[in-house]
Formats: C-alpha cells, sequence, structure tokens
C-alpha cells in the first residue's frame, strides 16, 4: 500500500513537473520596447506580439524587433561606448579637400508594420542581428554618399550642424525603405584628420583669427578717433562759448562807457558852464569857457 501511494505520489509528481515546463514553453514574454514576430513551421505569421507575456503553443517561436529609440556607435573611443577598450569602428569618409575619419552615432528604431516583412526577407533575422550584419554596412556606405557635399571645414567645424542633418535625411529616406527604419538622429561625435589636413585647418583657423583680431583693431582705432573727435569738437565749442562770452562782456562795458560819456556830455548845459566860470572868478580870478568841446583857459 505504501509502495503504490509512492508510486502515485512521483509519478503526480513527475506530471506536474512536465505540465510546468510544458506550461513555460507556453509562456512567451516580449520584452518592452519590442515587438514579437510569430513563426512556426507553417510560416511567418501576420499578426505580432505586443510587449508583455503571451500564451502560445510550443511548436511556435517569437523574434523581437526593437521599436523604442535603440543606438548604434561608430567610433574608434572606447568612451562612446562607455568601455575601456573598443575595436575601432569610426567611418573613413571621403569630403570636399580630402579624407576625414568620423566618429558617429546614429539613433533608430524598426518600425512596428515593417517587421514581419523584414524577417521574411532576412531569413528569420531578429532585429539585433540585421543590425550588426547588414544595417550597419548600409550605414557606413549611406554616410559615405553624404560627406562628399561639404568641405572638410565644414565636417571638422563650420557647419556640423548641417552635416548632422543632412546625415539623417539620407539614412532616414535609404533605411526607411530598404530595412523598415525610422532614423531618429545621426550626431557626428567628433572628427579626426590626417597631419596635413590639420596643419592647413589649424593654418586657416590662424589665418581666421588674425583676420579677426585686424578687423578688432581696426573698429578700435576707428572708435577711439571718433571718440578724439567728439572731444576735440567740445573743446572747439567751450572755446567758442568762452570767446563769445568775452565779446559779449566787452560789448557789455563799451556801451556801458558810452553811455557814461553820452550822459556825462549832455549834462554840461549853458548854466553849468556859466556856474563854473564864476566859481573859477572867485577862486581863481577868470575863467573863460566857450563850451564843452573847447579848451578852459585861465588868467591870473
Amino acid at each position: 500500500m505504501n509502495r503504490n501511494r509512492i508510486a502515485i505520489i512521483a509519478a503526480s509528481g513527475a506530471c506536474a513537473v512536465v505540465l510546468a515546463v510544458g506550461a513555460m514553453a507556453c509562456i512567451e514574454r516580449v520584452p518592452v520596447g519590442y515587438v514579437g514576430v510569430v513563426y512556426s513551421a507553417a510560416g511567418v505569421e501576420d499578426q505580432t506580439l505586443s510587449q508583455g507575456w503571451h500564451v502560445m503553443s510550443p511548436l511556435k517561436k517569437v523574434s523581437r524587433f526593437p521599436i523604442s529609440q535603440q543606438q548604434v556607435v561608430f567610433s574608434d573611443d572606447p568612451a562612446d561606448y562607455n568601455e575601456k577598450e573598443h575595436a575601432d569602428w569610426s567611418i573613413d569618409a571621403p569630403a570636399d579637400g580630402g579624407m576625414v575619419k568620423i566618429n558617429l552615432t546614429v539613433n533608430y528604431n524598426f518600425l512596428p508594420d515593417r517587421v514581419v516583412d523584414l524577417y521574411s526577407r532576412f531569413n528569420g533575422m531578429d532585429g539585433e542581428s540585421l543590425m550588426e550584419s547588414r544595417i550597419q554596412n548600409s550605414i557606413i556606405a549611406y554616410v559615405k554618399e553624404v560627406t562628399p557635399r561639404f568641405s572638410v571645414m565644414d565636417i571638422y567645424a563650420d557647419k556640423k550642424s548641417e552635416v548632422n542633418q543632412a546625415i539623417t535625411e539620407y539614412l532616414n529616406e535609404k533605411l526607411s525603405s530598404e530595412y523598415g527604419i525610422n532614423v531618429v538622429s545621426a550626431l557626428v561625435i567628433d572628427v579626426e584628420l590626417d597631419d596635413t589636413l590639420m596643419q592647413k585647418v589649424q593654418a586657416k583657423e590662424q589665418a581666421k583669427q588674425d583676420a579677426e583680431i585686424a578687423e578688432l583693431e581696426k573698429q578700435t582705432a576707428m572708435a577711439q578717433a571718433e571718440t578724439d573727435k567728439v572731444k576735440a569738437q567740445a573743446a572747439a565749442d567751450v572755446a567758442l562759448i568762452e570767446a563769445q562770452a568775452d565779446a559779449d562782456a566787452a560789448k557789455i562795458a563799451a556801451d556801458a562807457e558810452a553811455a557814461a560819456n553820452q550822459s556825462v556830455a549832455q549834462s554840461i548845459t549853458p548854466e553849468l558852464i556859466q556856474y563854473l566860470e564864476a566859481q573859477a572868478r572867485m577862486e581863481h580870478g577868470w575863467v573863460t569857457v566857450q563850451g564843452a568841446d573847447t579848451v578852459v583857459t585861465k588868467s591870473e
């Protein structure tokens, strides 16, 4: 009896394990930011799985494609990968005036309505495998088709934002139709030049700085000249005002003196002359005064 119970318990346990394993095999989890492409021996299903847990036949498999933003980096600097070491994977691209080495980051996502077709066309590759084996090489090739539109200096410094925009738009155009990918942004992290190009760039930068300094000195000299002109005009205005004031003062004095003389002349009347003659006779004898403009003579 005990043996039968033990056998039953063992069988029940085995069944439970089998059922648990079977249940696990029938459950599929699609991570956040992904969709799942369902396939089996019968082929690829048209309907994808959204993020979360799904119960499905153990005969079916799921391949994942990221529909949230992902990033692929092309660089020879391990810091761009947040690692201490990394293989050199920058892009040697042609430009107007020479070759440049570009470190680039591309932000992208797969379009949800295109993943089933991608899975079928590329022999069952998931999103990660497709990026590593095909899309990365396509990105490098397409970037090299864009960079010749710009000069070395444009890519190195002058028009980097325009370069970013041009690469983003071109990658979007190409990758959308070819791989069902939406390119959010393509950003140039860094640009490296060979020694010859670097010397040319440095010479051009120095010439630009010299020109800016010369222009600044010119503007400073013009400003100083204008300041000196204003000061000179101000001094001239002050001198003119002072001279006018002196002239006005002299005129006032002359007018006052003339008025005084006129007042004196007007004050000499016949009666005053007679009075003065009489006073002179009494004091000194006699004096003859004929008018205001005559010479007074004295007789003892």
